[in-house]
């Protein structure tokens, strides 16, 4: 399975609440730099599922030009303090072979630490508008190799 973990855009620091808070110009520009770098890759998607945060859904909103065919689900449980733990689970229970995921830190860089270390303690951070795919043949902690990482 190849899972593509990608963080949000450079949000606004404050709105409404945490939930609301929008790409800015930068993020926006940023993030659309890294989707033109990954249709370099040409992946297939079999399924993609995105944070119902309003940051979240513009990101996903930028690649859904890569992938038009391909069903984007908010999931209410990938937010920041989402349980990565159960995020893997959730990973292990999708019966696709490309799995996008738009997220956050810490939830993402957390997910990335247990899937590749094992552990939460590595510390991996996923900057914002990165992408990271990881290769997992059993999806289980410790499991999951880097196989590129694209920046904007």
């Amino acid at each position: 399975m190849l899972i593509y973990l990608i963080r949000h855009g450079i949000a606004e620091a404050k709105a409404e609440s945490d939930a609301a808070r929008e790409l800015t110009r930068e993020g926006i520009a940023q993030t659309r730099s890294m989707v033109e770098k990954f249709r370099m890759y040409c992946p297939t998607l079999d399924l993609a599922i995105i944070s119902p945060y309003q940051r979240a859904r513009q990101t996903a909103s930028c690649l859904r030009t890569l992938f038009p065919t391909t069903k984007f689900d908010v999931n209410p449980s990938i937010t920041p303090d989402g349980d990565v733990y159960a995020t893997l689970d959730a990973i292990e229970n999708f019966d696709v072979q490309h799995l996008l995921i738009v997220s956050h830190n810490p939830l993402l860089s957390n997910l990335l630490s247990v899937m590749v270390d094992g552990t939460l303690g590595s510390n991996r951070n996923i900057g914002n508008s990165t992408l990271i795919c990881v290769s997992m043949d059993f999806v289980a902690p410790g499991c999951g190799e880097i196989l590129y990482t694209l920046e904007p």
